[in-house]
């Protein structure tokens, strides 16, 4: 741990210990039909599973994120994704601390994470019943006509309530998304989400007959 003075490195262990079993929630994951660059999918145990995150803190102990002043947390290891490191750390809060208006106080985390392929693969497996979970909530609406936005949106919004505290970052940015769009551009990013997290399409063919409506409510 590294801090700048404000905040000591015992108070951002502490927080951290707390918080590094969510971090499994954003291991990067891939499937053996579908290996991702410079990630193997059965790596050698010399492969270095070192992690760093990086970050800024303000007075009030929230992480900045804010990229029009530089501030983006930042998560850099084989084992981890870092969209999903960025949504994750900057959900932390740390304890207050006396500074003037503007000051900040860097932090620098060094640890290590790993993951195994059985790891992997059921997290991949849990992302799948989620998006068909979603699949028959939002069928349930009917198919031919495509619902209306108010409708769609109540949906996902019970469904996110739910299944909230269980959700791994991305798979809750990629759900919230889906609020407030009309049904044509709600199919585009279902779809884009399965292939994001999964490699592969998950058939759902009320949704996907949506995809060719015309904008409704």
């Amino acid at each position: 741990m590294e801090t700048s003075p404000g905040l000591s490195p015992e108070a951002v262990k502490r927080v951290f210990d707390q918080q590094r079993p969510a971090l499994a929630s954003c291991m990067r994951l891939l499937t053996e039909e579908a290996v991702r660059e410079n990630t193997p999918w059965n790596p050698p145990p010399d492969v270095d599973d070192r992690i760093l995150l990086r970050f800024e803190v303000g007075r009030d102990g929230k992480v900045l994120d804010d990229a029009r002043n530089g501030h983006i947390p930042r998560g850099e290891g084989l084992y981890l994704d870092r969209n999903c490191v960025r949504l994750l750390v900057r959900s932390w809060t740390f304890p207050s601390f006396p500074a003037r208006k503007g000051e900040e106080v860097r932090v620098e985390i060094q640890a290590r994470f790993n993951t195994t392929a059985a790891e992997r693969k059921a997290e991949l497996a849990r992302i799948r019943e989620e998006l068909e979970a979603l699949c028959r909530a939002l069928s349930a609406l009917g198919g031919g006509k495509p619902p209306t936005t108010q409708d769609t949106t109540q949906t996902v919004q019970r469904f996110l309530a739910e299944r909230r505290s269980r959700l791994s970052p991305l798979m809750r940015s990629g759900l919230e998304s889906l609020l407030h769009v009309n049904a044509p551009d709600l199919v585009s990013i279902y779809e884009n989400l399965a292939m994001e997290l999964l490699s592969t399409p998950v058939a759902c063919p009320t949704i996907h007959g949506w995809g060719g409506s015309t904008r409704e409510g």
